[in-house]
This record gives C-alpha cells, sequence and structure tokens, in this order.
C-alpha cells in the first residue's frame, strides 16, 4: 500500500500540534545554563536587558523567541560565540531554520502540485521520506553558513585589531594614560569591531573593573587571541607604568604578517583547486582541436 505524501505530513502536522499543546499546559523544566546565565551579572545581556527584552521585530524572530524560550538554548545547542561574532540574535537565527525547514518540507508538494497545475503531472509518487529529509538538511543549513560568516568576521577582527593597536599605540605616544588610550582609539573607528571594543569598555567601567580586563575577557569570549596579548601588553602599563608603545608596534608588525601568511596561503588554496579544472579544460581543447586532423589522417 503506498501511502499519500499529504497524509504523512498531516499527520506529522497534527502530532506536533499534540506535542506543542502538551508543552504548553505541562510545566516546563528549566535549562540549568540558562539559569545561570541569568545569574551572571557580568554578561552582556543583563547590562543591555532592552536588546533582549524588545519585542521581536519580523515573524521569524517571534517563533524563534518562541522556540527559545520552550526548549531552551542548551538544547537547541546554539553556538552563542558565533552568533556574537556575526551579530545575529539567536531568536533570528532560529527562525531562518524554521523558515528554512518548512521550505523544504514543503517544496516537493508544491512541485507536484504545479506540474499538476499546468498540465504535467509527474508519473511517480514522491515519497514523505524525501519532504522530511529536505527539512533535515534545511534546518542546518544555516548552522553551516553561520560557521562560515563567523570565519570571515574573526578575519575581519584581526584586520580591526591592528588598526587599533596602531591608534592606542599612538595615543600612548601622546602621554595618554592606558584607560584613556583605549577609549580614545576605540572612538576613532566606526566599524563593527570598534563598536564591539567600544561596548567592551563600557561594561568593564559599568563592572568597576579595567578596561584591559574587558578586552581580555572579551578576547576568550569571541575567541580571538589577538586581542588578549595586547590587553596583557597594556595592563602591565596600567599596573606598573612601563612604557608599551614599542610592545605595541610589535605586536601590530606581528599580527600583520600573520595576515599576510594566511592571505598567502589562502590564494595559494584557491590556485590549487583550479589547476584540476584547467588541465581537464585543457585536455579538452586539445581533443577538440586535434581530433578532426587526426581523423583525416587515420581516414588517408
Amino acid at each position: 500500500m503506498i501511502v499519500s505524501p499529504f497524509t504523512v505530513i498531516g499527520g506529522a502536522l497534527a502530532g506536533l500540534g499534540l506535542v506543542v499543546t502538551a508543552r504548553g499546559i505541562l510545566p516546563g523544566r528549566p535549562d540549568l545554563k540558562d539559569v545561570l546565565a541569568r545569574m551572571d551579572a557580568s554578561r552582556l545581556e543583563n547590562l543591555e536587558p532592552a536588546r533582549h527584552t524588545a519585542p521581536a521585530a519580523t515573524p521569524l524572530e517571534k517563533a524563534g523567541a518562541a522556540l527559545l524560550r520552550s526548549v531552551g538554548e542548551g538544547t537547541l545547542r546554539l553556538s552563542r560565540q558565533e552568533l556574537e561574532l556575526v551579530g545575529r540574535s539567536p531568536a533570528a537565527h532560529l527562525g531562518r531554520k524554521i523558515a528554512l525547514a518548512l521550505y523544504g518540507l514543503l517544496l516537493p508538494m508544491v512541485c507536484v502540485t504545479l506540474a499538476a497545475v499546468v498540465g504535467f503531472p509527474l508519473p511517480f509518487a514522491i515519497p514523505a521520506v524525501v519532504s522530511l529529509g529536505l527539512a533535515v538538511v534545511f534546518w542546518f543549513a544555516p548552522d553551516l553558513q553561520l560557521k562560515q560568516q563567523a570565519v570571515e568576521a574573526k578575519e575581519d577582527f584581526r584586520y580591526a585589531i591592528k588598526a587599533y593597536l596602531r591608534l592606542v599605540q599612538l595615543e600612548r605616544a601622546a602621554d595618554a594614560a592606558p584607560t584613556q588610550a583605549l577609549k580614545r582609539a576605540a572612538d576613532v573607528g566606526d566599524g563593527w569591531v570598534f563598536t564591539k571594543i567600544r561596548d567592551t569598555i563600557t561594561r568593564a567601567e559599568l563592572e568597576g573593573i579595567s578596561p584591559w580586563e574587558g578586552l581580555k575577557r572579551l578576547s576568550v569570549e569571541l575567541d580571538v587571541p589577538e586581542l588578549g596579548a595586547p590587553a596583557d601588553i597594556i595592563a602591565i602599563a596600567g599596573e606598573e607604568g612601563a612604557a608599551v608603545g614599542d610592545s605595541l608596534g610589535a605586536q601590530a608588525r606581528s599580527l600583520s604578517g600573520a595576515l599576510v601568511t594566511a592571505a598567502k596561503t589562502a590564494a595559494n588554496k584557491a590556485s590549487e583547486k583550479m589547476v584540476m579544472p584547467v588541465a581537464v579544460l585543457v585536455m579538452l581543447m586539445t581533443v577538440y582541436v586535434g581530433y578532426p586532423a587526426l581523423a583525416r589522417i587515420m581516414a588517408s
């Protein structure tokens, strides 16, 4: 017996509705990670509550926020580090995952319906497992995209840190105090990295800690060690009064050399990937040009 995909999808949606209803009736068990995060007063969301308590702007963000409240961030295993790097909220990311999963679930059914409407019905039935498989694939697609965007954001962060080191070095050369040098250098730039640094310094002031400690924590949260090293250098200047201008310059030159090396490595990898397509193209052109002449020779 062949089961219609519409029947399977309808049953799946009905089961999902029952699960959501039971979830809303029964008391939920709080996620330990979320509870500890709310108790941690050093987290940015507790210092900026409007950022997280504001109503979602789009229906997708509302759907993602509802799923986040009902399931919990720990269960969904969202990468907060990558989301912070790309500047995306967990609700927006979940909303995108939900939309793509529904798209993958309904895509085969839409294709079958359109083919029947235009007068070319498909001679075979699309199993419901295809819809479920596409839904799973599209559910994880935003995670792969997020990883790639996080890698690119880290690269942008390193380039901005190089400029930030130079600016701090100039401020220190102008006899600015360590705290003033960090704040003035961050006020110069208008990119998202400099905005992140300014927010970190402001948060450190609200918490009553030194700015370099805040930058050190930011480097750990975002996994960008290039920001942790200059924070240690500035800490020496702030705590011991040492002259660190030359050390900042050396750190900037070292980071610049590392970025150039990484760019050359990426360029070499891209060139190596093009070797095989170019070789295949040359072989095809050789056969295309040489075969007629070879055929005439063999015929004569």
